[in-house]
C-alpha cells in the first residue's frame, strides 16, 4: 500500500489544552457513563475528558458489583476495561447482554490488547466500540460520541450521474454527483471509522459536515470518470493533519493510483496539487479481489462500463450492502422462461451469483427502457433490467442511483414506477417483500 503527503503523528492531541480537545458539541445532555478499570490513572483521565465534554461520569475498580451499581445508577454507557481482577471486560459484556434490563446498554471496551482477532471478535460480538490503549483524547470522545448515537447506516450525499445540476438542487433528489457514507462503530484507535463511495460533488458537503472531528475513512472510487472525482479536491478533511484517509480505486498497483490521482489534481486541471494534503494519506490499488479493512470484509467486482470500473460489497456484523452505481445490465443476457422464471447469462449471472445475500443494493437504474434503446453501450442499466436482476437474486431493498443530468424528480419517479411495474412481472410472489426507494440526498439507511 503506498502512502502520501505527512504521517499523523500519535499523541498529537495531548499538546493541545483540554479545553479545546473537548470544545464543540457533543449532544450528551446529562447522559451517564460508567467508567470500569483497575488503573487509577485512566479513570481520572477518563472522568476529566468526560467530564469536560458535558458527561457525568462515575468511577468502578472492578466488574463484579457492576449489577448493583446500574440498578442504583443507570448508565448511557459503559467504558470497561478488559484485563482486570475478578471478571474482566468480555465476561462482564456477555453477562449484561444475557440480562434483558441491561442488554440495552452499550459498552465500549478499553484495552492494551490490539490484536486483531481479538478485536473482531468483540465488536462480532456486538460491543459498541474497541479503544486501545494508549488512547488519543480526541479518538475517546469520538467513540463515545459515536457510541451513544448508535448511528449505524448509509447516508447518500450525492447521486445524480454524468454531470452536477444546480438546477435540481432544491428538488427531492438533489443534484449532486456519486458520494455515499456507509457510518460504522469505532474501530480500534481509529475512532469513528467512515466508508465513502466516490468522490463525486457530494464529498464537499460530506467534507464540511465531518470537518471538525478527527477522520478515519476509507474512500472506495468505482472509477474515474468526472462525475465520480470532481469533489475529491474540495474534501477538506484531507487538507486536515491527523486525519487518516485510505483511498482505494481501480489500479494495476498501489503506485499506479496514486499517479492517477496526481494527475487529477496540479497542472492544467487544478490550482493545486495532492502534495496540498496534510492528512495521512495511503492509496490502495484494487483488482477484483477480497480484502480486509479495520474489522470490514470487502470485495470488489469489475462491471460493464467503459474503462475499468469496480462496484464494492461490504460485510459487517451480518450485514452487507453493494455499491455499483454505473454498470450496464446487458438485455441480452436477461430472458423468461415458459413459466416466466428469470434466466440470467453472462456478465449479469455473474455479478447475481456475486450479489447472493446481499442486504441493501445501490444500483445505477438511470433510463427508462425506452430510454435505453438510445444509449445502448454507455454503460447504464434500464428499469426493466434492474428489475430482473433484482427478480433473480432476492434482494429485499434496492436503491436507485444514478439518475440522469437532464430528469427533474418527476421523470425518475417515471422510472422507478418503470421498476416496480417489471418486478411485480417477473417475480409476483416475491415482488412486494421488496423495498426499492429512489436515491436522494440526505436519505439516510439504518442497518
Amino acid at each position: 500500500m503506498s502512502t502520501s503527503s505527512r504521517p499523523d503523528t500519535p499523541g498529537s492531541d495531548t499538546a493541545s489544552p483540554l479545553a479545546a480537545l473537548v470544545a464543540g458539541p457533543v449532544g450528551s445532555g446529562s447522559k451517564r457513563v460508567l467508567v470500569v478499570d483497575d488503573d487509577a490513572g485512566i479513570r481520572d483521565l477518563m472522568r476529566l475528558v468526560l467530564e469536560g465534554a458535558g458527561f457525568e461520569v462515575r468511577l468502578l475498580t472492578g466488574g463484579d458489583e457492576i449489577e448493583q451499581h446500574i440498578a442504583a445508577w443507570t448508565p448511557a454507557l459503559i467504558l470497561c476495561d478488559v484485563l482486570m481482577p475478578g471478571r474482566d471486560g468480555l465476561t462482564v459484556f456477555s453477562d449484561l447482554q444475557r440480562n434483558p434490563l441491561t442488554r440495552h446498554i452499550p459498552v465500549v471496551l478499553a484495552t492494551a490488547k490490539q490484536f486483531p482477532g481479538d478485536q473482531r471478535s468483540a465488536l462480532q460480538a456486538g460491543v459498541a466500540g474497541y479503544l486501545v490503549k494508549p488512547f488519543e483524547i480526541s479518538t475517546l470522545l469520538d467513540t463515545v460520541r459515536q457510541a451513544l448515537s448508535g448511528e449505524k447506516g448509509v447516508r447518500i450525499w450525492g447521486c445524480r450521474g454524468a454531470i452536477a445540476t444546480p438546477e435540481h438542487a432544491a428538488g427531492k433528489l438533489g443534484g449532486n454527483t456519486s458520494c455515499v457514507e456507509l457510518v460504522l462503530p469505532a474501530y480500534a484507535t481509529q475512532g469513528r471509522r467512515r466508508v465513502i463511495f466516490d468522490a463525486g460533488t457530494g464529498i464537499r458537503a460530506l467534507g464540511n459536515a465531518i470537518f471538525e472531528a478527527p477522520v478515519r475513512a476509507m474512500l472506495c472510487l468505482t472509477h474515474f470518470h468526472w462525475d465520480h472525482i470532481q469533489g475529491l479536491p474540495f474534501f477538506k478533511p484531507l487538507y486536515q493533519a491527523g486525519n487518516q484517509i485510505t483511498i482505494c480505486g481501480p489500479a494495476a498497483s498501489d503506485a499506479a493510483l496514486v499517479q492517477t490521482i496526481r494527475e487529477q489534481m496540479g497542472g492544467a486541471f487544478f490550482p493545486i496539487s495532492t502534495d496540498a494534503f496534510s492528512s495521512s494519506v495511503l492509496y490502495r490499488g484494487l483488482q477484483e479481489q477480497e480484502f480486509e479493512d479495520g474489522g470490514l470484509r470487502c470485495s470488489t467486482f469489475s462491471v460493464m462500463h467503459p474503462g475499468f470500473t469496480l462496484a464494492y460489497k461490504i460485510e459487517w456484523q451480518g450485514q452487507t450492502i453493494v455499491y455499483c452505481p454505473d454498470n450496464e445490465l446487458l438485455p441480452e443476457s436477461i430472458s423468461q422462461d415458459e413459466r416466466g422464471q428469470v434466466i440470467l447469462g453472462g456478465e449479469v449471472a455473474r455479478l447475481a451469483a456475486w450479489l447472493q445475500g446481499v442486504d441493501i443494493l445501490l444500483h445505477d437504474c438511470q433510463y427508462s427502457v425506452e430510454q435505453y434503446r438510445a444509449h445502448t453501450g454507455w454503460g447504464h442499466s434500464s428499469a426493466r433490467s434492474l428489475a430482473a436482476l433484482v427478480a433473480a437474486t432476492g434482494i429485499k431493498q434496492v436503491v436507485l442511483f444514478h439518475h440522469d443530468p437532464d430528469h427533474d424528480d418527476r421523470a425518475v419517479e417515471a422510472i422507478h414506477d418503470e421498476f416496480c411495474f417489471h418486478l411485480a412481472a417477473m417475480a409476483p410472489e416475491s415482488a412486494a417483500s421488496v423495498r426499492s426507494q429512489l436515491a436522494a440526498e440526505g436519505l439516510f439507511l439504518p442497518l
